[in-house]
């Protein structure tokens, strides 16, 4: 039987409350860490904050909970609680409420923030990551490519904006290494998650030849299973949605993002600090996932290709363009 994609999150609470203490002071050894997120928790880059600061709760014995499918308007009030209650950090996405989240950061200078966002850190407490793996989709563009039958691949994305060109031309530089005249279709649902579409998108790619999908949003995997396609995840490991379809996954893991921003609270030492730095192949927060159950139907010159770029991306001898000018249907 397939999962489902809450079936693959380790859902639990944690720990003791930390006494507040005054913002660039030690902490106590149990902080208190609060999530807020405007998407539900299947969202892949929810789900990877999520068992980020699950797994940091548990090494630390810290305080973590967490609020999903928080609605822009009701943000404020969310974020207001948690400061009035003197919470020591908050993780989130804010890329649809960043003036929210920002006013009420300059509001609340004694709680550290550290967000998803494309606005860079703001002084003294607001510190941002981007959520980017642009590096890790090189590498799955070729293995899409080398796995590809028809010559012809997809992606399936969220929103078109010039984030998600970056992470999708990437992915089409790393299929072009592989196979110069692989084709890729490019389809934008306008939303962050609107699974139904995404499948109804995916569906259409497989009526014109696709065989080989980047489900860059939730939805795709369903419908890659209905027509025989392959797919590769993204962000979170995927292939316990469905293995038979599944090959491998575009990591984006935020641990030492979070761990670095958790030790710096802890530490009395928190500060605006862009995190983006960390977002690559060689702090390992990017990589592809093992290919698990469907290893055999990797050609091994697709795999060597894809670990020897994968060896060069981390130690500096070949950068991966990111480039923000719009992906479009070849």
């Amino acid at each position: 039987m397939h999962k489902t994609r809450r079936d693959v999150l380790k859902l639990a609470a944690f720990g003791t409350v930390a006494a507040a203490v005054p913002f660039g002071a030690a902490r106590a050894a149990s902080v208190r860490i609060r999530g807020i997120f405007e998407t539900p928790m299947e969202e892949p880059f929810v789900t990877q904050l999520h068992l980020a600061m699950t797994r940091l709760a548990k090494e630390a014995d810290l305080d973590y909970k967490y609020s999903e499918s928080v609605k822009a308007a009701d943000f404020s009030r969310v974020l207001r609680q948690w400061c009035e209650e003197g919470v020591e950090l908050i993780v989130g996405d804010a890329y649809g409420t960043e003036q929210i989240c920002r006013r009420v950061a300059r509001n609340y200078g004694k709680t550290a923030f550290t967000m998803g966002s494309a606005m860079g850190p703001t002084e003294p407490n607001f510190a941002t990551f981007y959520g980017q793996n642009y590096e890790a989709a090189y590498l799955g563009g070729m293995l899409a490519a080398g796995l590809s039958k028809s010559g012809k691949i997809g992606v399936v994305a969220g929103i078109a904006v010039p984030t998600t060109y970056g992470l999708l031309n990437a992915y089409r530089a790393g299929a072009k290494e592989m196979k110069a005249d692989i084709q890729l279709k490019a389809a934008y649902i306008g939303s962050m998650f609107d699974p139904p579409k995404a499948k109804e998108a995916t569906i259409a790619m497989a009526d014109q030849g696709v065989d080989v999908v980047f489900a860059e949003r939730i939805g795709v995997i369903e419908a890659a299973a209905e027509r025989q396609m392959l797919a590769i995840g993204n962000m979170t490991d995927q292939s316990a949605i469905n293995p038979k379809v599944v090959v491998s996954s575009v990591i984006w893991d935020p641990y030492p993002v979070l761990k670095e921003a958790v030790d710096a609270v802890k530490g009395g030492k928190f500060a605006a600090t862009d995190y983006s730095k960390l977002e690559n192949i060689a702090h390992r927060v990017n990589y592809l996932a093992d290919y698990a159950a469907l290893a055999d139907k990797v050609p091994a010159e697709v795999k060597a290709a894809i670990e020897a770029k994968s060896n060069d991306i981390a130690a500096g001898k070949f950068a991966v363009t990111y480039e923000e000018s719009e992906t479009k249907t070849d």
